[in-house]
């Protein structure tokens, strides 16, 4: 009976992806993000799989390493560094010899989104190795494999983050007010519902529409208001004659 089931709801969801129907509030990776510029370490193993990753999401990746390399002002840009692995030693037996360590493996990725401020991108991932004593090649050969997939992982998982700027905005989210800061969360009769600006837009969308707003809101400020009202001028140096710190004063008599 549950097998039954189970092939009618894959048999459902097929028939449903087939006929172009997706989860709502959703979109696809390449839809939102149909070409990215992507630089950093691309010498690096981390590098390669999540170019890997965007390309086989069906993105254009303009990667830098490529043979004709070209960036597009236009479209978001990656940046990946290299990402930090720490070996730290978490037990040891009564000789002091290391028994358990765990690879903190880290990266903290930069998104350049055009007309919008750059977005830090971080995520970091745990394993646990065991040290075999007498086998040093063997744990050296384990922490390696370690080290790969956990690279694939959190590659897989810096992907998946990116998706979510496919994602529609939510339509019920209520947008926050200086009042909140000061309401009873108790007393209802103090809220008052705002509609979102930002409804029906993705993320990605939502993010530029915000700092637009956020850039035709702030003040202007010119040059020459900030120096006094006076009217700003290219800068030029006081006419000083330059002097040697270790020149000798003309005073000093030389003369024995």
């Amino acid at each position: 009976m549950r097998f039954a089931v189970c092939c009618l709801l894959s048999l459902s969801l097929f028939a449903l992806s087939a006929c172009g129907f997706h989860l709502p509030h959703q979109t696809k990776l390449n839809e939102a993000v149909p070409e990215i510029n992507v630089e950093g370490e691309y010498h690096h193993a981390f590098y390669k799989l999540v170019v890997q990753k965007l390309r086989i999401s069906g993105v254009k990746v303009n990667a830098e390493g490529d043979a004709g390399f070209a960036v597009n002002d236009a479209v978001p840009t990656l940046l990946i560094p290299e990402p930090s692995v720490d070996n730290i030693v978490v037990a040891v037996d009564s000789r002091a010899q290391a028994l358990e360590r765990n690879l903190f493996v880290q990266v903290a990725m930069t998104l350049l989104i055009p007309n919008h401020r750059p977005i830090i991108m971080k995520n970091s991932l745990t394993r646990t190795v065991l040290n075999k004593t007498g086998h040093s090649l063997a744990s050296e050969n384990e922490i390696a494999i370690v080290t790969a997939e956990t690279y694939d992982e959190l590659a897989a998982q810096m992907v998946l983050r990116l998706g979510y700027l496919g994602r529609e905005s939510d339509p019920d989210a209520r947008v926050p007010l200086p009042q909140d800061l000061v309401e009873s969360a108790d007393d209802p009769s103090s809220r008052v519902e705002t509609k979102n600006p930002y409804e029906g837009m993705t993320i990605i969308e939502a993010l530029q529409a915000q700092d637009s707003a956020e850039a035709a809101q702030a003040d202007a400020t010119t040059l020459d208001d900030l120096n006094n009202g006076r009217k700003y001028t290219d800068p030029k140096l006081p006419p000083v004659t330059p002097q040697l710190l270790h020149e000798a004063p003309s005073s000093i008599n030389t003369r024995m």
